[in-house]
């Protein structure tokens, strides 16, 4: 620990706090030293003062006042003293952290706290603690709850105790767990009576035969614990007007059991509305017999929204999912709860959220479709994390659908040897290629000008063809040599998929001067309604697109869309910017593709994905496509990137 880190730090914090010029002896009396160590002091806080933020001016007569001149070098600094100081205010560097911290003070208390209280205890500036109140108030305002400010006594959070159980829970759920039950300066629930709370669930779970998932055994082990803490603090639910217990017989029975053995751990009373608190948790959660899994019906609540998903699936994207019993029974049951959790405002954290939106987008896209069935229905927007796990059933109904309707490509075979090798030839492709090619038909050479080539994908021959024909023709050696396996896999993967197929130089816009994510969007629909290819509400779909789950992939990269088709054909529209934009919170980006798809997509989709998450993922081509300075070099480095 550096004592003169310490001073330092403690000189900065006193300067920050007032508004008038301080004296060296009023520093030297609030501090603890010599007028003579605040001047020597000072000086060496004015040496590195540029690259710090701030300055301090001495005014005659009157003292020394601190001017900060950029906001985030002068916290990190005062950071930087702190932890020299007290390695407790490392924890605090972190803008998120203190965010959450003050929001679980302030909930946790029953009186007012004085900021100059959270200043020290996070060792940051009053500035900076303004700034991170901002934000909170933000964030409470989405729970009905207010931060009310009292001269000489502080902050208080006011409003619903159901809320702020709310808050509290989904605060935890947002950030891993670990962090909060690790982190001593987020310490919010007591790990051990955590564990234990699980131990009962997991008790209960095996004993009526429930299926709960490992995430949902957190969340209710969480709102749980969260109960527990606050009747111990005497805060207790009053009333919960909007659950009626006799509805829920089963979940009554498991809640019931569950807040016995808890009250015999704890030796807490859990009052009879608390009983309601955790039947509307269990109604969040996937909690069902395995014996109930009930039958598709179109006419209860789930029923109808799943219908109305089907619907929306077939008409927006051509989607047939009607068949698959396996999707709509697993559907059916995560709506169920999923509802539930919407309406009482409850969060699930979805850990792979993130991975389902880079590496399935074609089953993100569909579920954003087909959340807005839930979404008309309830009247509420639904979040990021449901989504994702409506793309993970989606996602595996269009992996089903892929396998059962397996389009194998049909082959002409055309051999000048002889019948023997004809027939060896297409007994080698067969073999080698049995999921994706058929062989309809082996001919000579000389039939080839009258054969009907309609029904033909393309032909494999073992001599050049010179006649202009419209289909592909693969030239190979009569014995397929491994060569020839390699050139007809890349006409299989290759066939109407590559980039020039989705890019044209008049949709390609370099190093623009926009400053925000809407004048790139509406610059963009400008440039494509000259063209006459998008309608009037385009701008409009596109944002609603983005309010539902932001499109920037991290790495300078967004490619936002239209929420449902409205284009005849597939294509992207490029525009790389001067200056990296703001798109979504602090993620910046500086390459857009905005990207359109056909009104009646076709299997190819999940191509056109494939190819286009492989180039923004990668670092390095997205700087050298960022920088480039024409269109010609753009298309030539995105071919020649594909083509390695």
């Amino acid at each position: 620990m550096s004592i003169q880190a310490k001073r330092q730090h403690e000189i900065l914090l006193a300067l920050s706090k007032s508004k008038e010029p301080v004296t060296s002896s009023w520093l030297a009396k609030e501090i603890g030293v010599s007028d003579r160590t605040i001047r020597n002091e000072i000086k060496l806080l004015q040496k590195d003062k540029d690259e710090h933020g701030f300055f301090i001016e001495s005014i005659r007569g009157k003292g020394y006042i601190l001017n900060i001149t950029n906001q985030k070098q002068f916290s990190d600094y005062l950071h930087q003293l702190a932890s020299e100081e007290n390695p407790l205010a490392g924890d605090f560097i972190d803008k998120n952290t203190r965010v959450l911290y003050i929001l679980k003070r302030l909930i946790l208390e029953k009186d007012f706290i004085k900021l100059e209280q959270f200043a020290d205890e996070m060792f940051v500036s009053m500035s900076t603690l303004q700034n991170d109140l901002k934000i909170v108030k933000e964030y409470l305002e989405q729970y009905q709850l207010k931060l009310i400010n009292r001269p000489h006594y502080g902050s208080k959070v006011v409003g619903d105790e159901y809320m702020k159980r709310l808050c509290l829970s989904n605060l935890l759920l947002e950030r891993e767990q670990e962090v909060f039950l690790k982190e001593e300066s987020l310490h919010l629930i007591d790990p051990s009576l955590f564990s234990k709370i699980k131990e009962i669930i997991i008790q209960k779970v095996n004993k009526y035969k429930i299926e709960i998932s490992d995430i949902s055994l957190e969340n209710l082990a969480t709102h749980i614990a969260i109960a527990c803490k606050r009747i111990e603090k005497g805060f207790v639910i009053e009333e919960m007007i909007q659950v009626d217990e006799d509805d829920y017989p089963f979940e009554k029975i498991v809640a019931t059991e569950m807040i016995q053995e808890v009250e015999n751990l704890t030796d807490l009373k859990f009052p009879d509305e608390e009983i309601k608190y955790i039947i509307v948790h269990l109604l969040g959660t996937k909690l069902l017999h395995k014996k109930e899994l009930v039958e598709f019906s179109k006419f209860d609540e789930a029923g109808t929204i799943v219908n109305c998903m089907l619907e929306k699936l077939k008409s927006e994207l051509n989607w047939d999912l009607t068949e698959d019993r396996e999707f709509i029974q697993a559907l059916l049951l995560h709506i169920r709860p999923a509802m539930n959790r919407l309406r009482y405002k409850m969060n699930i954290r979805n850990p792979l959220r993130n991975d389902i939106k880079k590496k399935y987008p074609t089953a993100f896209e569909g579920a954003v479709i087909a959340s807005k069935c839930i979404e008309e229905y309830l009247g509420i927007e639904v979040v990021e994390d449901e989504i994702a796990y409506i793309a993970l059933h989606i996602g595996v109904s269009l992996e089903r659908m892929k396998l059962n309707k397996k389009k194998m490509k049909k082959v002409l075979v055309v051999c000048a040897s002889g019948v023997g090798s004809a027939k060896l030839l297409s007994y080698r492709l067969k073999n080698r290629f049995e999921q994706e090619l058929d062989v309809i038909d082996i001919i000579n050479y000389y039939n080839l000008s009258s054969y009907d080539l309609s029904d033909v994908d393309f032909i494999i021959s073992t001599i050049p063809i010179k006649e202009n024909i419209s289909i592909p023709v693969q030239v190979v050696n009569t014995f397929l040599e491994e060569k020839d396996v390699q050139m007809i896999q890349m006409l299989l993967t290759e066939h109407q998929n590559e980039i020039h197929n989705y890019l044209h130089p008049s949709r390609i816009f370099l190093k623009q001067s926009l400053k925000s994510r809407e004048e790139v969007i509406h610059f963009l629909y400008e440039q494509l309604a000259k063209e006459k290819l998008v309608p009037e509400n385009y701008v409009d779909l596109v944002l609603e697109r983005e309010s539902i789950a932001p499109t920037s992939f991290g790495n300078l990269v967004a490619v936002p869309h239209p929420i449902t088709p409205v284009t005849k054909e597939t294509f992207w529209t490029i525009c790389t910017l001067k200056n990296p934009i703001p798109w979504h919170e602090q993620q910046m980006v500086q390459f857009v593709c905005l990207l359109n798809i056909r009104k009646d997509p076709d299997s190819d989709l999940d191509r056109m994905f494939e190819i286009l998450i492989s180039i923004i993922e990668n670092k390095s081509i997205v700087q050298k496509l960022i920088n480039c300075n024409t269109k010609e070099e753009w298309i030539e480095l995105m071919i020649n990137y594909k083509n390695k």
